[in-house]
């Protein structure tokens, strides 16, 4: 759509009617006759051959920029779905489904050179446990665990940090994890 209002603007800026006699000004060259004006294509007679092969390349350009656009904005609605499936995807929030003492782990790992790795395991929006690490570069772990007695609804998770990063791979170096000890 952007790409086609500039098109539209450049367009409007090469041609401009003059009020005065109604003569189509295409660049430098002036159509004469006001028929000329009101046909979708005025006598290529009275214009230099250069016009008409630039603006035949011109709407060769505006039909493949629209082609373009189109596809681009599908890219951006196919995109915009996919990084709202990946937020649910990674939400890693655990609700307990009965009151009890639960044991929670997890394991992170960091290799920026310019972020911390730092990691917050809350209970409801309470902060529990708080890691971090200066990776460097160089892998590093943040790992932390623990026990929590929790009524059935708690919500128990890890949080990043801001300015903090992680990373992983197919081998799942980054895990969180729970399970109940015993019901109470």
């Amino acid at each position: 759509m952007r790409v086609s209002v500039v098109l539209l603007l450049f367009f409007f800026c090469c041609v401009q009617l003059q009020r005065g006699d109604d003569q189509l000004v295409v660049g430098d060259v002036q159509l004469l006759n006001k028929s000329h004006v009101e046909s979708s294509e005025p006598d290529q007679t009275s214009v230099h051959p250069d016009v008409w092969t630039e603006l035949r390349e011109l709407r060769n350009m505006v039909a493949e920029l629209k082609k373009q656009n189109t596809a681009l904005e599908g890219r951006v609605v196919s995109t915009e779905v996919g990084v709202e499936a990946l937020r649910e995807e990674n939400a890693s929030v655990f609700t307990a489904p009965l009151r009890g003492v639960y044991y929670f782990r997890f394991n992170l790992v960091g290799n920026s050179e310019s972020n911390m790795l730092a990691v917050c395991l809350f209970k409801n929006k309470e902060k529990i446990l708080d890691v971090s690490q200066i990776p460097n570069g160089l892998n590093k772990y943040a790992v932390g665990g623990a026990t929590l007695l929790l009524q059935k609804g708690d919500h128990v998770y890890v949080k990043l940090r801001s300015n903090s990063q992680i990373s992983d791979n197919s081998d799942n170096h980054c895990t969180f994890s729970g399970f109940l000890l015993f019901a109470m």
